[in-house]
């Protein structure tokens, strides 16, 4: 067949390559999945400030490359995504290294070293390349003048890499060196950047034999501690049962968890659960491939019947596992970033029907403030308030047939039809959207029953909601008792109320 070679001009095409869509944070984590490939043990990340010329420099331990596997690395698609990868490498199109490091720079200089060879060099710097004229493909052998401090510091290292990125244009265009704030939002990524790896790369950082990275120094306090998505450690989490869906001679692997209501929180412990996006944008499924997490939370456009998933306040608390291999990857649509994953259909269908039971107890726990995460199985909690459909909408009513009710209204005799009324207005003029606007907004601000009160007034307020049970019948029983205080509001109150009315639980 009559053909003609037909080569992409190379700075039309390494500009093209920095439009991938990286932020800072994800172009440094595809950095460090070379590191961790290459059998890396530590990993020094550093953001230096010198105005338009400061630097990123990423370093590591790992076993380098010999001058020919540089230059074959530095190549854009130096591997064909179809061919098989060892189990643990967490690459597949051989783009991740250029278009990170691109994304967020204008040269990038790749520095390594393995077992018994000298340091080799490359760099592409797009500034070059359009200044040459020739728009050729010229991988350079040198660094940048005025680096070569950097390089050196692989000469106390056996083996290893560096990846120096400069010419930041993206972060440090027209900024100032000795301007404060230029400085101060330049350094103020540092802790959007350890959020995001300490959850990215918590599955490493935390193993016994763990990765270490550090940010600007090597100190313990320049240390990226690992964050849990699903607070296995807290008490007040409930795992559900692991799940293995077959695919194609494959198994994915799914575990679900509920997270602990706030009630069941320290505040501490509320603001490091929230997670780096927030409570609402981290619920949903985590997928992990060999260990590193590709989607912090979604629920992957999944449909239960006409209705797709979406994040909502009352599901924050439902977090799931999911784990799939590198050999899975064309069937997963994994994308050069590796931030997007689309299960194939055959999988989906399984984890709607996974994930429909743990949307399901995560609601009931966000509904109930937590009280049914850790109790006992015997422990009753009686609810005064109903949630009902009425002409296929929701309601929310008054559970006439609740004790407490039922005896007031007795109690009402001649008045009873102005009380049913009463009960009435209430039930329809229940501000369901102030309340939803009020917790979606600000959920810490939400109170629970008789937050912040003297315990005098929960004695009074249990003491007369006996008097309309017991009426005549004083003192009341101890069944009486009981019933008071397994009345919602008043189950956090038990001992107290017990305490008080003499009465042991």
């Amino acid at each position: 067949m009559e053909y003609e070679i037909s080569p992409p001009r190379a700075g039309a095409m390494l500009e093209s390559l920095r439009a991938y869509g990286y932020s800072l944070n994800s172009a440094i984590a595809d950095i460090i999945d070379n590191s961790i490939t290459a059998k890396a043990a530590n990993i020094w990340i550093y953001l230096v400030w010198k105005g338009t010329d400061s630097f990123i420099r990423i370093v590591d331990d790992g076993i380098g490359m010999s001058e020919n596997e540089l230059s074959a690395a530095m190549v854009t698609g130096s591997r064909n995504p179809l061919l098989p990868r060892d189990k643990e490498d967490l690459g597949r199109f051989g783009l991740g290294l250029k278009t990170a490091s691109l994304s967020q720079a204008r040269s990038v200089t790749v520095a390594s070293k393995c077992n018994k060879s000298e340091v080799a060099i490359r760099r592409w710097d797009l500034d070059y390349i359009v200044d040459s004229g020739a728009d050729e493909w010229r991988l350079l052998k040198t660094c940048r003048i005025g680096a070569e401090s950097q390089i050196e510091l692989l000469d106390s290292q056996k083996t290893g890499t560096i990846v120096l990125l400069e010419n930041l244009d993206k972060l440090c265009a027209g900024t100032i060196a000795s301007n404060p704030i230029h400085r101060d939002n330049f350094y103020r990524r540092i802790d959007s950047l350890r959020r995001y790896l300490s959850m990215i790369f918590h599955r490493f950082l935390s193993v016994p034999t763990k990765l270490n990275i550090f940010i600007n120094g090597e100190q313990k306090i320049h240390a990226v501690e690992p964050w849990d998505p699903f607070c296995k450690a807290h008490i007040a989490t409930d795992p559900k049962p692991a799940l293995s869906i077959p695919y194609n001679g494959k198994l994915v692997e799914v575990k679900g968890y509920i997270l602990p209501h706030k009630d069941m929180l320290a505040d501490d412990e509320m603001e490091a659960a929230a997670g780096p996006e927030g409570w609402n944008n981290q619920q949903g499924f985590y997928i992990y491939r060999n260990k590193r997490l590709l989607v912090p939370g979604s629920w992957l456009s999944l449909r239960d019947g006409s209705q797709r998933w979406k994040s909502e306040e009352h599901y924050k608390l439902a977090r799931i596992q999911m784990d799939i291999t590198n050999d899975m990857d064309a069937d997963w649509q994994i994308d050069v970033k590796k931030s997007l994953a689309i299960p194939p259909l055959v999988v989906a269908e399984g984890l709607v029907r996974y994930g429909r039971q743990i949307r399901i107890e995560a609601r009931e726990i966000f509904a109930h403030r937590g009280k049914y995460g850790k109790r006992a199985v015997t422990t009753k909690v009686s609810k005064i308030w109903m949630a009902r459909q009425r002409n296929g909408l929701n309601t929310y009513s008054l559970d006439r047939s609740h004790p407490l009710l039922q005896a007031f209204l007795k109690k009402a005799g001649p008045l009873r039809k102005e009380a049913e009324t009463i009960l009435r207005m209430i039930e329809e003029t229940v501000p369901v959207e102030k309340i939803w606007l009020d917790t979606a907004e600000s959920p810490e601000k939400r109170s629970t029953p008789f937050f912040g009160v003297s315990d005098h007034e929960i004695i009074r307020a249990a003491a007369q909601s006996l008097k309309i049970i017991a009426g005549k019948q004083w003192p009341p029983t101890g069944e009486m008792i009981d019933m008071i205080c397994e009345i919602e509001c008043f189950v956090d109150h038990r001992d107290l109320l017990y305490a008080h009315f003499g009465v042991r639980k």
